[in-house]
C-alpha cells in the first residue's frame, strides 16, 4: 500500500464530514426527544452516517493506497499495453517522499512483475515475484508461488519450476489457486514440456470465451503463444497469422519486437 499525505487528508476529511453529520443528526434528535418529539430519522441518519464514516476509512485507504494503482496499472499494461509507462509511475510513486505508508501489496506487485514481463526484464520481473511472495499473506503466499512457477515455465527454468510446482500441488489449494494452477498446466507448463496440442486448444479456447473476456494483454499473449505453438508444429502459415496480430496489436511490448522478428525467420 502507498499512501500519500494527501490521499490520508482526504481520507480523514470525508470520514470527519460523515462523523459531523452524523453527530449534529443524532444530538438533534435528543433535543427533540428531551422537548416531547420524538424523531427516529434524525437518529437512523446519524447512525447511518457514523457508520458510513467508518467504513469510509477502510474504503478510503484502499481507494487511495491500492485502488487508484490497481486501476492505472489495468489501463496501461493490460488495456493500453503501455508496460514501461506504468513502470515509471510505480517507481515514482514508490520512491515519493509524500509517502505515509510505503508497503507495496502483493496485488500490485503482480502487476508489476507482468509489467516487466511484457518488456521481456526477466531480472526484474522474478526479482518483483520473489518480493510479492516475501509481502503476501500466508493466505495468499501460494498464490503467490504460483506465479513464479509460471514465470519460471515460461522463462525456460523447466527445472526450477517444475520443482516448485510439485511442491505446491501437494498443498490444499483455495479455489483461486486451483485455477492458476489448471492455467499453468494448460498454458506454461504444457509449452515448456511440449505438449503443444494442448497449448493450442487452452489458447483458441481462451480466445473464444465470451466471460471472462480477455483483455487486449490477454489476447496478445494468447496469440503469441499459438504463434509459437504453430512455428514448433511447423504450420507456418498459421503461425504468421498470430504472429502478425502481435505485431499489428502489440502496443509498446516485447511481444511486438518478438513476432516481428519470428515472421522474419519464417520468411
Amino acid at each position: 500500500m502507498f499512501l500519500t499525505k494527501k490521499g490520508l487528508f482526504k481520507i480523514l476529511i470525508m470520514a470527519i464530514c460523515y462523523f459531523v453529520v452524523g453527530s449534529s443528526s443524532i444530538a438533534t434528535a435528543l433535543l427533540f426527544l428531551n422537548l416531547g418529539i420524538k424523531d427516529d430519522f434524525l437518529f437512523w441518519l446519524g447512525a447511518i452516517a457514523c457508520a458510513i464514516g467508518i467504513l469510509s476509512i477502510f474504503g478510503g485507504r484502499y481507494a487511495e493506497g491500492k485502488g487508484k494503482l490497481i486501476n492505472s496499472a489495468n489501463k496501461l499494461v493490460r488495456n493500453e499495453l503501455k508496460p514501461a509507462e506504468f513502470i515509471n509511475e510505480y517507481e515514482i510513486l514508490k520512491n515519493s517522499k509524500d509517502l505515509v505508508i510505503n508497503k507495496p501489496s502483493s496485488e500490485i506487485l503482480q502487476l508489476v512483475a507482468i509489467a516487466y514481463d511484457s518488456l521481456d526484464n526477466r531480472e526484474h520481473c522474478l526479482a518483483t515475484v520473489e518480493e510479492m511472495i516475501a509481502v503476501a499473506s500466508e493466505k495468499k503466499k501460494t498464490y503467490a508461488r504460483l506465479i513464479k512457477t509460471s514465470f519460471l515455465f515460461s522463462y525456460d527454468k523447466t527445472e526450477e519450476a517444475e520443482k516448485l510446482f510439485t511442491e505446491i500441488q501437494k498443498l490444499k489449494l483455495n479455489f483461486m489457486c486451483l485455477g492458476l494452477m489448471d492455467a499453468i498446466l494448460k498454458s506454461d507448463r504444457a509449452m515448456a514440456m511440449g505438449d503443444y496440442k494442448i497449448v493450442e486448444a487452452y489458447n483458441l479456447q481462451m480466445l473464444e470465451q465470451a466471460f471472462p473476456k480477455l483483455d487486449n494483454l490477454g489476447k496478445l499473449t494468447a496469440h503469441y503463444k499459438l504463434g509459437e505453438v504453430y512455428e514448433k508444429l511447423q504450420d507456418n502459415e498459421k503461425a504468421l497469422s498470430h504472429y502478425r496480430y502481435c505485431v499489428d496489436y502489440g502496443g509498446e511490448t516485447a511481444l511486438k519486437a518478438s513476432a516481428k522478428a519470428a515472421i522474419e525467420s519464417l520468411k
